[in-house]
């Protein structure tokens, strides 16, 4: 018995997130930067507010579920390579968030922002993942 191929989602197998991925992300950024500009410069009334932080998380959650389900999808050695990106991503924000406290009270390092683990998670994901794939590759 042979497998159809999946025409729906051609760039999962080679580690490009599909065009549902890409709309839910750039979805939740838009409505963060919506919500933070209403939140910052408007001082909104409650339900304002409210809508300001969960439309975002609205998207956040339909991402997290698209991602899943195209993970879904990929043969075991795309998601070996997935997982030990996964799992670089998360180890080292880990050390960076058990080293941190310490480095501040140093005076190593200053306030820190939501933004700055993003980039460090992202970053640290792409490590992983190029490492990874050219170990198995």
């Amino acid at each position: 018995m042979t497998m159809k191929d999946d025409t729906a989602s051609k760039m999962v197998g080679c580690g490009r997130s599909t065009a549902a991925q890409v709309a839910w992300v750039l979805a939740m950024a838009l409505t963060s930067a919506i919500g933070i500009v209403l939140l910052a410069l408007l001082k909104p009334a409650l339900p304002w507010r409210v809508l300001a932080v969960l439309v975002p998380l609205a998207c956040g959650v339909a991402y997290a579920r698209q991602l899943v389900r195209d993970m879904r999808r990929l043969d075991e050695l795309q998601l070996r390579i997935n997982l030990e990106a996964a799992a670089t991503a998360c180890l080292g924000a880990f050390i960076a968030a058990m080293v941190y406290p310490v480095a501040k009270l140093a005076g190593f390092a200053g306030q820190l922002e939501a933004y700055y683990v993003l980039f460090l998670l992202g970053g640290l994901f792409v490590i992983g993942y190029l490492n990874a794939s050219r170990r198995y590759r």
